[in-house]
C-alpha cells in the first residue's frame, strides 16, 4: 500500500482525486498483468474506502467494463479528460499483406489544428485514400500533435507538403483529376447527388475561414454535406470521414 489511511486522509480532496486518477491509469495500462492488476486494485479499493466511496464488492475480481464504470465517474469528477490515444485498444490492428488504396486524394488548405490533421490521417488510412497534400501552413506528421492524434496512420498514408495549393491543383488537373471543393455556397451540390469521377481530389479548407473564393474557382465542382441543424456546420475531420465514406461507397468499396 503506497499510502496508509492516516497519510491519505491528510491530502486535500483535489490531491486525493489526483492519486486516484494516477492509480486508475496504471491499472488501465497494466490490465493484462493480472498479479499487478490485483495489487493495484487492492490499493484502489482502500483509497475508495478512505474517501467514503461505497463499493459493494471486491474490485480485484471485476471485469474491465465494471472497472470503467467505477473509474470514469472519478475521472469526470476530478477533471481528467481522456484523448483517443490514451484508450487501451482491445483488438490489435490487422495489417494486410498488401495495402488497398482508392483513387481519392485529399488537399488540406491552411488547416490550423494538428488534432484535425491527425484525425484526417486516421480516416484517410481507414478508407484507403491514396495521398494527402498538406498546403500552406497545414501542420504535417512531423508535428508531434499530429502524430499523437494520427495514432500511427501517418506511416501508411502517403503525404507531401506544399506552399502552393494552386500548383498542386494544376498538376493534378494535368493528370486528369477532377477537383472537388467541400464548402457551403449557393452553388454547392449535395454530396449525395454528386457522381464522383476517378481519379479525384477533395479540397478541405480552414476550420474558421473555410475555402477562399480564389481556391473555389480552381475546383471543377463545389459540394456540401446536407445538414438540418441550426449550426449548419461540422468539424473538418468529421466532414472528411463522411466524404470518404460516401465516395468509397459510391465506388462500391465500403
Amino acid at each position: 500500500m503506497k499510502f496508509n489511511k492516516s497519510t491519505f486522509k491528510k491530502f486535500t480532496r483535489e490531491k486525493q482525486g489526483k492519486k486516484l486518477i494516477e492509480l486508475i491509469a496504471k491499472i488501465d495500462a497494466g490490465w493484462q498483468n493480472e498479479p499487478l492488476r490485483k495489487e493495484l486494485m487492492q490499493e484502489l479499493q482502500a483509497y475508495f474506502a478512505y474517501m467514503n466511496y461505497e463499493i459493494k464488492k471486491d474490485i480485484r475480481t471485476i471485469s474491465k467494463r465494471e472497472f470503467l464504470a467505477l473509474a470514469v465517474p472519478i475521472e469526470q469528477e476530478f477533471g481528467k479528460n481522456l484523448k483517443d490515444d490514451e484508450f487501451i485498444i482491445l483488438k490489435d490492428d490487422e495489417l494486410p499483406k498488401e495495402k488497398t488504396t482508392i483513387p481519392l486524394y485529399l488537399i488540406l488548405d491552411d488547416l490550423r489544428s494538428a488534432f484535425n490533421v491527425g484525425s484526417i490521417f486516421r480516416s484517410a488510412e481507414c478508407f484507403g485514400v491514396s495521398h494527402i497534400y498538406l498546403c500552406g501552413y497545414t501542420p504535417t506528421p512531423e508535428n508531434k500533435k499530429v502524430q499523437k492524434t494520427a495514432m500511427g496512420t501517418d506511416e501508411f498514408v502517403k503525404w507531401s507538403a506544399h506552399s502552393s495549393l494552386e500548383q498542386v491543383v494544376k498538376e493534378l488537373k494535368k493528370d486528369g483529376f477532377t477537383i472537388y471543393a467541400l464548402e457551403t455556397t449557393t452553388q454547392s451540390k449535395d454530396i449525395l447527388e454528386t457522381e464522383f469521377n476517378k481519379p479525384c481530389a477533395l479540397i478541405l479548407g480552414n476550420e474558421a475561414l473555410g475555402i477562399s473564393e480564389d481556391t473555389l474557382n480552381l475546383a471543377d465542382e463545389i459540394i456540401q454535406i446536407p445538414l438540418t441543424g441550426w449550426k449548419n456546420s461540422l468539424n473538418v475531420g468529421v466532414c472528411t470521414a463522411i466524404c470518404c465514406y460516401e465516395i468509397s461507397g459510391q465506388w462500391g468499396l465500403s
